[in-house]
């Protein structure tokens, strides 16, 4: 199992005790962690058991059954991830129809960050229980969120993270959009639509900067006074409006690719505009929103 034994670490953080909602409550109990071995990648049950998406060896096998055996490792990995999601991610809220319809199971992911060896990004997706572990490929992509195992806080909120992950994304989308798009089509599609999209990027990376190089990496009532709150969400709310437009030109991407019968391609596309739609979502409602709250003393 790659990876667990940096999620080991896990162990020595303390994660405060927080109220769960009823629905954050069910997808706590009905978590599936996700884990990569070498062929094949091994899903853990909330019952403590395992499926597996492919040929293994014993050896994993025989790995995975010690790892199932430290039930308090995996509830404090569960507890993080829900932790995460409900504080520093708009993921669930979005994604609550899908959620509900497959009986509140989230598949999470962990996939290391190269650059940061206690950084993870968390993929999540949801899928029906009854269609485990036959047709695991039909599991619904849901989003990503950034976590750093040995911190509960995020810099900057976490648009740091978002900024990186959405250049990175962007240059897998027009790689696989290369692969699948035929040539005399792929120059039309990235002068009127992938151009765009990077051209837009550029502008929320100046944003970033900006909260970079003019705030404290904390964004809280604690480090900064009314003015420099108002000033910040401002940003923020910029930010968002760059990617409502990304969001619009995704769309006109997706609708072109289904015109041009290019399915598989749009895949992708789709894939990367649920990613921008989560994070606009996040910025609505749990920046925007707390900082004004904030601002404005509302506690409900």
């Amino acid at each position: 199992m790659k990876h667990i034994d940096k999620l080991k670490e896990l162990k020595h953080l303390k994660i405060p005790h927080f109220h769960l909602d009823g629905f954050q409550q069910n997808i706590l109990e009905n978590i599936h962690l996700e884990f990569f071995l070498d062929k094949s990648r091994v899903i853990l049950t909330p019952d403590f058991q395992f499926y597996l998406t492919g040929e293994t060896i014993d050896k994993e096998i025989i790995e995975v059954e010690q790892f199932l055996k430290e039930k308090d490792l995996i509830k404090k990995i569960k507890d993080f991830i829900i932790y995460n999601l409900a504080f520093y991610s708009a993921l669930i809220e979005t994604n609550s129809y899908y959620i509900e319809n497959n009986q509140n199971l989230i598949i999470c992911r962990f996939v290391p960050e190269l650059d940061h060896k206690d950084h993870f990004e968390l993929k999540v997706y949801t899928i029906h229980p009854d269609e485990l572990p036959d047709n695991y490929k039909d599991k619904i992509y849901l989003g990503r969120d950034f976590v750093c195992i040995n911190s509960l806080t995020r810099k900057y909120l976490g648009i740091l993270s978002i900024n990186n992950s959405l250049n990175e994304q962007i240059k897998k989308l027009e790689k696989r959009l290369n692969e699948y798009i035929p040539k005399e089509i792929f120059s039309e599609i990235q002068s009127e639509y992938l151009d765009e999209i990077k051209e837009l990027l550029g502008e929320v990376f100046e944003y970033t900067e900006n909260i970079k190089n003019n705030f404290p990496e904390e964004i809280s009532k604690k480090q900064l006074n009314e003015k420099q709150l108002i000033e910040v969400n401002k940003i923020f709310r910029n930010i968002k409006h760059i990617l409502m437009d990304i969001d619009e030109t995704t769309k006109e991407l997706e609708e072109k690719l289904f015109q041009l019968n290019l399915l598989k391609a749009s895949k992708y596309v789709i894939k990367f505009k649920k990613d921008i739609i989560n994070y606009i979502h996040y910025i609505l409602i749990k920046i925007n929103g707390r900082i004004s709250d904030s601002v404005n003393h509302i506690h409900i």
